[in-house]
């Protein structure tokens, strides 16, 4: 015989009711040493949680200090002034002649000298003859208009970033 399907007369589905007046309040109740345990629970959390904040916030002001000087650097390095008219005009411009590979002495390749064959900064090439403005410190060479233009807006190379400008130290400058 086939069993009654469920909800059918005659099957036994029993729903369990529960009486909130029929639960016991004895339970929650505290007794003893369970107040004192419990306070000094509550208190270890609150210190706890006001420790974990005063540290987030001496984290984060640290850091926000240390963005905040990176920022200041890196602006007051992209505030260097170019050079004045006389710095530029006090750099020695030559004729260019490529140097020949059998004349190198450093082993320098053909890639090294196609760099040196051209003005990195209008990317053309330097044909010998032509006036060049070789710059000091690293001895790049570049056409006088362009380098020129260049530095009346930085102190450096194009090429390799070295400084134009006269170093001063901090220990000449408290003097």
């Amino acid at each position: 015989m086939a069993a009654p399907p469920e909800g059918a007369a005659g099957a036994t589905n029993q729903v369990m009711k529960v009486r909130y007046a029929d639960v016991d309040d004895s339970n929650f109740a505290l007794h003893g040493r369970a107040v004192p345990l419990l306070a000094g629970l509550l208190a270890l959390a609150l210190v706890a949680l006001v420790a974990a904040c005063l540290y987030l916030n001496w984290a984060c002001n640290r850091r926000h200090r240390r963005h905040r000087a990176d920022l200041e650097a890196t602006a007051a390095a992209a505030v260097l002034p170019g050079l004045d008219a006389d710095a530029i005009n006090a750099l020695p411009v030559t004729l260019y002649s490529p140097t020949r590979s059998n004349e190198r002495n450093d082993g320098g390749g053909e890639e090294e000298q196609a760099a040196e064959a051209e003005c990195s900064i209008c990317i053309s090439a330097l044909v010998a003859g032509e006036k060049v403005k070789a710059l000091p410190p690293c001895g790049h060479r570049f056409h006088p208009g362009c380098v020129d233009d260049w530095l009346r807006s930085h102190p450096s190379c194009p090429l390799c970033r070295t400084t134009l400008l006269p170093v001063t130290s901090a220990k000449q400058d408290a003097c």
